[in-house]
């Protein structure tokens, strides 16, 4: 995928592929939260953190954590998932149209995959919110602070 570049010449992508950047992965989110408000649509976000087990390497690994991590993501996420980076150990995944049960679907198989990645050894392990919209918030405003509390941004 190639690279994206606002008006402004700021570069949209976050990372390897389609992973974009906070800001307009935000952007992104807002765009949903209206049209699920208009249409009545649902949509879930999966937000995966990586939380450091203990002082094993003083944080050296994050960075190659963080890699396998965003393209397991890309891998194994639809085409039409919106993935974007909201911090340096923090990920997530904007599932449109998807419900409580297809959050927790993806989320599983999400899980089955991430046991093949030895993030343990490395001092890692990946930990998985939910968040649906309506449920978990009516407005952008509510669904960013579940969504900052979830990544702790």
């Amino acid at each position: 995928m190639s690279r994206l570049w606002d008006q402004s010449g700021k570069e949209w992508g976050g990372g390897s592929g389609r992973i974009l950047a906070r800001d307009f992965f935000l952007q992104l989110l807002d765009l949903e939260v209206k049209r699920g408000r208009r249409y009545q649509n649902f949509f879930c976000i999966l937000v995966m953190r990586l939380n450091q087990l203990s002082n094993h390497d003083n944080g050296t690994h994050q960075a190659s954590c963080y890699q396998k991590l965003t393209h397991l993501l890309e891998d194994e996420m639809r085409e039409s998932d919106i993935l974007g980076s909201l911090n340096d150990n923090c990920v997530a995944a904007l599932l449109p149209y998807g419900d409580a049960a297809a959050g927790d679907i993806t989320r599983t198989r999400f899980e089955g995959s991430l046991k093949y990645f030895d993030f343990k050894n490395e001092g890692y392990e990946v930990m998985i919110d939910q968040i649906i919209f309506p449920m978990d918030g009516t407005n952008t405003s509510e669904i960013l602070k579940k969504v900052s509390a979830s990544g702790q941004m």
